[in-house]
């Protein structure tokens, strides 16, 4: 079990991270939730991440090996809004230009995760805090976990991360009352992808999408056992003192099969919300 060491979890029992590698489904059933608890008369909203704000669209781009398309009067009115510590202000402003340059990059991944945390700030400013406070249910297609799985993927610390995430962040991290951790075969997962007709992005192959499972398998303590279908794992991450549920689903299965279990895990959660 995991020590997230910073900020607060969220008291309200309506907030849930979706997670899992690439081609694992979780977006599929991000909107499948998103209708069963419209059904059941909650308001919801799904939310993702990297977001739609300019250091989202930006993060984007890179990871598509797109051109980058930035504005720098556009850039500085957005950090300006973002009230960021100026040193931290600066670096983003460093970290894109070098990008933009296209040049050979050192750090290459430090620097994404970097962006991909001052985006989560973004997120939790303008998308989480305002759902929530207007008491929906905040259903979330990745989130900081991404960062941990991306990152040591690529060979960072899970140490260093975390004290990334405090810097910038400060106290207005928001940890999750459920995180859900979809499972499958890595091959199958290349043979989703290949089907979507997406954009295959820098974290989509055999060997990166092996390192990803491997890092989830280490953060949420599975490595010597694999979740079984309609058996999902449970296990705890622990955020300032408070333990996090994480469920780990075998996504194998077809979608309703999958969202099946979903609702099993999510559906305690709202008994759990609705009595208190």
């Amino acid at each position: 079990m995991k020590h997230i060491p910073y900020a607060q979890i969220n008291n309200l029992g309506n907030f849930i991270v979706f997670e899992g590698i690439n081609g694992s489904g979780k977006s599929t059933q991000t909107k499948l939730l998103q209708q069963k608890l419209l059904n059941e008369g909650i308001k919801n909203q799904i939310n993702h991440e990297p977001t739609n704000g300019l250091i989202g669209q930006l993060t984007r781009e890179m990871i598509e090996n797109k051109k980058i398309n930035i504005n720098d009067l556009e850039l500085d009115e957005f950090l300006e809004k973002l009230q960021l510590e100026n040193s931290i202000s600066k670096n983003v402003k460093l970290i894109i230009s070098q990008f933009n340059k296209k040049n050979q990059i050192k750090n290459e991944e430090t620097k994404r995760q970097f962006l991909f945390i001052v985006d989560r700030y973004y997120d939790i400013k303008n998308n989480i805090e305002p759902a929530l406070n207007k008491n929906k249910w905040l259903i979330e297609d990745r989130y900081d976990i991404s960062c941990y799985l991306h990152g040591i993927a690529n060979g960072l610390d899970f140490n260093y991360l975390t004290r990334k995430h405090k810097e910038i962040l400060k106290n207005n991290y928001l940890g999750p009352n459920l995180i859900i951790f979809y499972w499958i075969k890595t091959n199958t997962a290349l043979k989703r992808l290949k089907n979507s007709n997406k954009i295959i992005d820098i974290y989509e192959n055999a060997k990166m999408l092996k390192k990803i499972e491997k890092a989830a398998r280490w953060l949420f303590a599975f490595r010597f056992e694999t979740p079984k279908i309609h058996q999902p794992l449970i296990r705890k991450l622990k955020i300032e003192g408070k333990n996090l549920k994480v469920a780990i689903i075998n996504a194998e299965p077809s979608i309703d099969e999958v969202f099946e279990e979903t609702w099993k895990v999510v559906e305690k959660i709202k008994l759990n919300h609705m009595s208190s």
